[in-house]
């Protein structure tokens, strides 16, 4: 009897420390980086998302925000594993990156210019303009490789002014709503504006992520079905 006693001790002992081992070894959170600010409504929308993708999933994550050349260093560099904030094609600045399905959220581009004239209906409708975007927008900087004469100023005010004195015929502008575009309080009353496209955006993990991927991306589809996800990110995603 003791020895039974003394056998059925250490297996519910080793059973203890085998769950006190499994907790210590939970997997750590995924670490994501974003190219807009973290409390401007679309991201706080999208990060209200991303807490109910994860947590069904049975992950976690943390997520800094960057400037989107700060951002895309340091995913390329492999400090981060997942951006959640970039367009369809990112991997071609990011080869072997995973594109987690659906998207998550939509942008909208504007053409901002000083002549109502200048109202191009598609990408390709840029070309045979001189054109402007703010320096790290990716997507962008992918959809007008066939525009000759590109600028890409440091921010979107000093992008909208190259415009405004016709040092460009046109500024490019993306925005979160088919309804504003940034810095429309500004230069609202001086400025033509008119959306001409738009792109879903996805979150992408680094190569080597695809368990991870494969999880976000099957809670995502089940949301998606379900019409959760429409309702979470609301007038910032379109299917």
């Amino acid at each position: 009897m003791k020895i039974g006693w003394r056998l059925s001790g250490r297996i519910l002992a080793g059973g203890i420390l085998f769950c006190i081992a499994a907790v210590g070894k939970a997997a750590p959170p995924v670490r994501l980086v974003n190219l807009s600010a973290l409390d401007a409504p679309n991201m706080v929308a999208m990060r209200h998302t991303l807490n109910v993708v994860f947590a069904r999933a049975g992950l976690s994550y943390t997520i800094q925000y960057l400037p989107p050349e700060r951002a895309l260093a340091g995913f390329l560099a492999g400090q981060f594993d997942g951006d959640p904030n970039r367009g369809p094609q990112f991997n071609e600045f990011f080869p072997g990156a995973i594109r987690v399905e659906p998207h998550l959220r939509t942008a909208w581009y504007y053409a901002v210019s000083a002549s109502p004239d200048v109202q191009p209906h598609s990408w390709a409708g840029l070309e045979g303009y001189r054109i402007a975007f703010l320096r790290g927008l990716h997507g962008i900087d992918l959809m007008t490789r066939h525009v000759a004469q590109r600028e890409m100023p440091g921010s979107q005010d000093a992008c909208i002014r190259m415009a405004l004195i016709r040092r460009v015929d046109l500024c490019i502008v993306s925005s979160e709503t088919a309804d504003h575009w940034p810095l429309q309080e500004k230069y609202g009353a001086q400025a033509h504006a008119a959306v001409f496209a738009h792109l879903n955006i996805y979150l992408w993990m680094a190569p080597g992520q695809g368990a991870v991927a494969d999880k976000l991306s099957q809670t995502m589809q089940q949301m998606a079905a379900r019409g959760e996800l429409q309702k979470l990110m609301g007038p910032y995603r379109i299917d």
